[in-house]
């Protein structure tokens, strides 16, 4: 049976004694009802995983030993997802799957039919929510790695992305299937909204090297084609 996971920056691992504070405590000491003797698991969410032995246990935060740990290599494809942004609820589940599937990154973007509009409050709210709800994937699937979430961009900055593959879905006869695209070490994927980019987007997409791939003859969710994409590049470059 595996143990209990639980996160901490790899800024706050200091030797060989490790400090749960705030959620992550209050999560292992109340609900967990966990106690010092106790084994969890810790992870900085960038490969290193520790087995811990719990030293002690305070209304603030919990206490534990390193045992043993070890460190997961990245892996050889690193996948960034550029997802329009969407409705909460799918965009949750998108970047729980992506979490899951190993995404690099994901970063919002915000197009011509984009229909989620956030001030910049509301935008560093709605970010430390959802780095919050990947961590929770993360530690669920028991991943060593948790996807890095940066702040959403406009569609024209998107196209800049240093990646050395760059991809769009699109329906077109001249697209190829992403079992024909050539390995990368680095890949970028943007995802249309609902009802997909306008056609400026995808042409400035396509002269920024950003080349069409085929999903297969359905229309797919925005969500849907984001993790399918996800799911088949990695099988095909990892």
């Amino acid at each position: 049976m595996s143990l209990p996971r639980f996160h901490l920056p790899a800024s706050s691992w200091t030797g060989p004694h490790l400090t749960l504070t705030c959620d992550e405590a209050a999560h292992c000491s109340r609900v967990m009802r966990k106690q010092p003797g106790d084994r969890i698991e810790v992870f900085d969410g960038a490969g290193r995983v520790a087995a811990c032995e719990i030293t002690h246990v305070s209304k603030s935060e919990v206490g534990a030993r390193i045992i043993s740990e070890t460190c997961a290599q990245p892996f050889k494809a690193a996948i960034h997802l550029l997802p329009a942004l969407i409705k909460a609820e799918p965009f949750e589940w998108l970047l729980e799957k992506a979490v899951e599937l190993g995404a690099a990154s994901i970063q919002p973007v915000i197009t011509a039919r984009t229909v989620i509009h956030l001030d910049a409050a509301q935008t560093e709210k709605k970010l430390a929510k959802w780095r919050r709800h990947m961590i929770e994937s993360a530690k669920q699937c028991h991943t060593p790695f948790v996807t890095e979430l940066k702040a959403p961009v406009a569609f024209s900055d998107s196209l800049s992305h240093p990646a050395a593959l760059k991809l769009i879905p699109a329906l077109s006869e001249h697209s190829r299937t992403l079992k024909q695209v050539p390995p990368a070490t680095s890949v970028a994927v943007l995802i249309g909204p609902e009802g997909d980019f306008t056609p400026g987007e995808e042409h400035l997409a396509r002269q920024a090297g950003f080349q069409p791939v085929t999903l297969g003859p359905l229309v797919l969710r925005a969500e849907t084609a984001a993790i399918t994409t996800l799911a088949i590049l990695g099988h095909e470059l990892r």
